[in-house]
């Protein structure tokens, strides 16, 4: 986000601009055309067995109205080489495609540009197993991303956890009214309580965007479980009530390929209140409401790399400078007990090149009142990638937080999903966090039956949390894994399958344990409460 340039010097050279305007823009760089040639699971050439041309018909092809409403490049127009390239990051985000190329034509009827899209596998009937020693997570779903190739996700699922099982069922679809305005729907049925979401909006959709909005709600009824010094049975259970309704609104003070300046308003209404789970009828019912104003800078730059998250996928890597601030104000004519301020500040930045690169993030947030600080938290996290050669990957990762007051519930929990992998499910608990991890990942094959990547793999993880004042709770483990992807699927976080030793520490009494999971053992946007 930037600020609005001036352009008074059009005025300071009005020669220079008739001439400009006399003689036009380039013609050999003006677009002609605009060719969408969409690919099946398995392109015509591919799709020659029973098993391809099974899969080739029993998937939608994603339309060509998806395709083309994403297109940053149009016929008239000059070409540019940026616009080109964000429109094929944009292709990719959807989620859809497994892969995506844009390519230019110089024919006798001029400059033509060619999208090809190869759809990847959308509907999973998927079993997905999680699990750190003796703790386990379960999830049998069925999900279409690309549901009847208009890119809308539908999807129900039964996820079952030490905690609750639930049962979950999600809509959601971009561009569902003209093109530009989308809505995102969820409802989950828990063993313990319920949760009903919904959004509309109209979101930016590229860097050149300049309007964005959207409204929205949450409705939850739940209950909340604590845990404390790595035991799986919570000392606190609390019963939650919580409903939000919210709104934004943002525009580009400058914006184009290069980056943008965005600012914004926003404001919700909330209620919050926890009780303990057996005086659920002496809950209150506290309304709060809250404004604020904030401020995005981005300074845009891009790396395309294989082999990254996925195996055998290429794949768009972040590597922006951006930074975004922001201040809500919270008075008690508002609800609060107390007249408070929250300032947050987001930061994050990355460097390299397609073969080896870094990405740093920081956030930070507060309410605070006339008493000093109320509320709030830190997170700091870097991150590296090097690509020594085709097949291999080698990354390193460390991640901190802080939390002071943090709702309950809302603490930082490693083990099962987010931390050192070996570990159980609420291993370590507390408002103080850190994870370090590092992992070497061969690819042995990209291409196993057309369709699978393999891949091996060592590592070794330390981490741990524990609240101020307490003992710090620290764990580490190391081992081999294998990882699996699928190349045709449109998902693109490969399964780990690893085999860890969990050092005995004072919880744990270590030892070998399977684990698995999906994708990296630690969070991309470098939060360890997400």
């Amino acid at each position: 986000m930037r600020r609005l340039a001036a352009a008074a010097f059009a005025a300071l050279a009005p020669a220079a601009v008739a001439a400009q305007g006399a003689s036009g823009p380039d013609s050999s760089r003006l677009v002609r055309v605009v060719e969408i040639r969409r690919l099946n699971i398995f392109s015509p050439a591919e799709a020659t067995g029973f098993v391809t041309r099974l899969a080739n018909s029993l998937h939608a092809t994603t339309r060509a109205s998806v395709v083309r409403r994403e297109l940053l490049i149009h016929p008239g127009q000059p070409y540019d080489s940026a616009s080109v390239a964000e429109t094929a990051r944009n292709l990719r985000a959807l989620g859809i495609f497994r892969s995506v190329a844009i390519d230019s034509v110089r024919t006798d009827s001029g400059l033509v540009v060619r999208v090809t899209t190869g759809d990847g596998w959308s509907t999973r009937p998927d079993v997905r197993l999680r699990s750190a020693g003796s703790s386990v997570v379960f999830t049998v779903a069925l999900e279409e991303l690309n549901f009847l190739g208009t890119a809308t996700l539908v999807g129900a699922w039964y996820r079952h956890t030490p905690d609750r099982s639930s049962v979950t069922a999600t809509f959601r679809q971009p561009r569902l009214f003209a093109g530009q305005v989308g809505l995102t729907a969820l409802y989950e049925d828990r063993s313990d309580g319920r949760r009903g979401f919904a959004e509309v909006s109209k979101p930016f959709f590229s860097l050149s965007t300049r309007r964005s909005w959207r409204v929205g709600g949450d409705l939850r009824r739940e209950r909340v479980l604590r845990f404390f010094d790595g035991s799986d049975v919570a000392r606190d259970t609390l019963q939650r009530r919580y409903a939000v309704g919210y709104g934004a609104v943002g525009w580009a003070l400058r914006a184009g390929p290069a980056g943008y300046l965005r600012a914004g308003l926003s404001g919700q209404i909330r209620r919050d209140d926890y009780t303990a789970e057996a005086r659920v009828d002496t809950m209150g019912r506290t309304i709060s409401g809250a404004l604020g104003t904030f401020v995005q800078w981005r300074r845009a730059a891009y790396l395309v790399s294989h082999g990254f998250e996925g195996l055998g996928r290429e794949e768009d890597v972040d590597v922006s400078t951006a930074v975004g601030v922001g201040l809500a104000f919270t008075p008690r004519a508002f609800g609060y007990t107390d007249d408070g301020v929250v300032p947050f500040v987001t930061v994050e930045t990355g460097f390299g090149r397609p073969r080896g690169f870094v990405r740093l993030t920081g956030t930070a947030a507060g309410r605070y009142t006339s008493a000093g600080l109320d509320s709030g938290s830190v997170h700091l996290a870097a991150t590296g990638y090097l690509i020594p050669g085709a097949r291999h990957l080698a990354t390193i990762h460390g991640a901190v937080g802080w939390q002071e007051r943090p709702a309950p519930g809302a603490e930082f929990d490693l083990g099962l999903g987010i931390g050192p992998r070996a570990f159980p499910q609420h291993a370590f608990t507390g408002d103080r966090a850190f994870f370090t991890t590092t992992e070497y990942r061969w690819t042995a094959t990209d291409s196993f039956l057309n369709l699978t990547a393999i891949g091996l793999a060592g590592f070794v993880d330390y981490g741990g949390a524990w609240y101020h004042g307490e003992r710090r709770r620290t764990g580490w483990d190391f081992g081999v894994g294998l990882r699996l992807g699928l190349t045709r699927a449109t998902e693109v976080a490969n399964t780990r399958v690893d085999l860890a030793y969990l050092v005995k520490n004072d919880r744990e009494r270590g030892g070998w344990v399977v684990a698995v999971g999906k994708g990296f053992a630690f969070s991309l946007n470098g939060r360890l409460d997400q």
